[in-house]
């Protein structure tokens, strides 16, 4: 079959079913997948079952250990100039706590916010946007903002959601040990109302109590389908997206929707495996969503393949209309051009640039220094807000089966064509090169956000 028969073929299958969707509804039936969860361990033997309906020539999931949690109880009211209480949210990893302290609102959470009132944080607790200023240069993640309030001797932090809609806004904080301050999600309507009463230099007193549970050793999986290429076995592409989501939510788009992604795309190259030539693992990865865990350990546990593995491809976001019509490289730059020319002879409008990602899970490939990209939108303004992610309304409702469809056929035959590449020209990265790519900038973001152990 030629490869635009096989286009069609693609193309046909995939925009004529309602398997993508089918499979997002289910997975969103067994609740959140959060890391731990009764709900993930059915997901991974769903997810290993359709991947055996498809026809992989491997469906297998892979086990590890990590530091679990359990959700308890939260509260947080005011002292002063009031006595009430408000709605909250623990973050994850976040354990016992009962703190009372004045409350310092530091906007953003930049590094020049932080400094500006360096000599105010010390022993209060911190507000924090959750969003990132349109006018910086780059996103500010959480756990930067996290880390610095940490480093200035705050007693505790809130994360204040930036859109209304009496939301309050979850999201990590140390993914290998207990975060060592308290941390809460709160309602942009809960945090401005604080803001109102400290006008005028009025001091607000906070008091956070919290209490929440930890497994030393639980039980996570990572889910991997593989079509075994025909005549370059040994050389693998890594097609992943992670499947769990947080524990308040179905989490239908963060990331349900690229986990159903990868499986149609799987699905749908599974149809024409006779002609691929390099070998496709397709990744369903878990726990992304408190520290990159899942991928982190694939990365560990597939030491002795990092050398073959010629692409991974991440696809969070993936399935939400154009917010993966793009492809961000990570570091290898020499890949732009190729997949540019990829792309126009696909006639797919898909920009494809160099834009360094370090908390999805392209991140643990990146460092191991594999070729890599990440679904993207890159030409779109940056709002610096997640929309509906990371809080109780991220459900089945805001997926449509389209987007689900548009970004499958774009996924699998892109990712036949780079299976079949003949003069694929990315090869793994050193540390050196790692740690150049990343930067200096990017590297005291790790270091804030905890992640120390790399680069070594």
């Amino acid at each position: 079959m030629s490869l635009r028969d096989t286009d069609k073929s693609i193309i046909g299958e995939v925009w004529t079913s309602t398997e993508a969707i089918d499979n997002l509804s289910n997975l969103c039936s067994f609740g959140s997948r959060f890391g731990g969860s009764e709900s993930e361990r059915l997901a991974v033997d769903y997810m290993v079952s359709k991947f055996a309906e498809y026809g992989m020539d491997r469906a297998a999931k892979e086990h590890f250990h990590h530091l679990g949690w359990t959700r308890g109880t939260a509260s947080v009211g005011t002292v002063a100039p009031i006595v009430k209480e408000f709605d909250c949210i623990s973050l994850p990893h976040v354990g016992n706590a009962n703190v009372t302290g004045d409350l310092v609102y530091v906007g953003y959470g930049t590094s020049h916010e932080f400094d500006a009132l360096r000599d105010e944080i010390a022993g209060k607790i911190v507000m924090i946007n959750t969003r990132s200023p349109s006018y910086f240069p780059r996103p500010i993640h959480r756990k930067e903002k996290l880390g610095r309030a940490v480093e200035g001797g705050a007693a505790g932090v809130v994360f204040m959601r930036w859109e209304p809609g009496m939301l309050a806004e979850t999201g990590s904080t140390f993914h290998d040990r207990e975060c060592p301050i308290p941390a809460i999600g709160v309602s942009r309507e809960v945090g401005e109302e604080w803001r109102r009463m400290g006008k005028g230099g009025v001091p607000v007193t906070l008091r956070i109590r919290l209490s929440n549970q930890f497994k030393p050793q639980a039980d996570s999986w990572n889910v991997v389908g593989e079509i075994t290429g025909r005549t370059k076995p040994e050389e693998i592409v890594v097609v992943g997206a992670h499947f769990d989501g947080h524990d308040i939510a179905p989490g239908a788009m963060d990331d349900g929707a690229g986990a159903a992604v990868v499986m149609e795309a799987s699905r749908a190259l599974a149809m024409h495996k006779a002609s691929i030539k390099r070998t496709i693992r397709f990744c369903c990865f878990s726990i992304e969503e408190i520290g990159l865990q899942g991928s982190t350990n694939y990365v560990r546990a597939h030491q002795d393949e990092l050398d073959r593995i010629t692409f991974m491809l991440n696809l969070d976001g993936a399935g939400r209309g154009d917010a993966s019509k793009d492809l961000a490289i990570q570091g290898s730059t020499e890949l732009i051009p190729y997949l540019r020319r990829l792309a126009s002879s696909m006639n797919e409008p898909m920009a494809v640039d160099n834009n360094i990602v370090l908390f999805t899970d392209c991140f643990p490939f990146l460092a191991a220094g594999v070729p890599a990209a990440t679904a993207a939108n890159l030409g779109g303004q940056t709002t610096g807000v997640r929309g509906f992610g990371h809080t109780a309304a991220d459900t089945l409702d805001k997926v449509a089966l389209r987007d689900l469809q548009s970004a499958a056929i774009r996924v699998a035959r892109l990712i036949l064509r780079v299976a079949n590449a003949d003069d694929w020209p990315a090869k793994r990265m050193s540390t050196e090169q790692v740690r150049e790519v990343i930067g200096p900038s990017g590297l005291e973001v790790l270091r804030l956000a905890g992640r120390t152990e790399f680069p070594r």
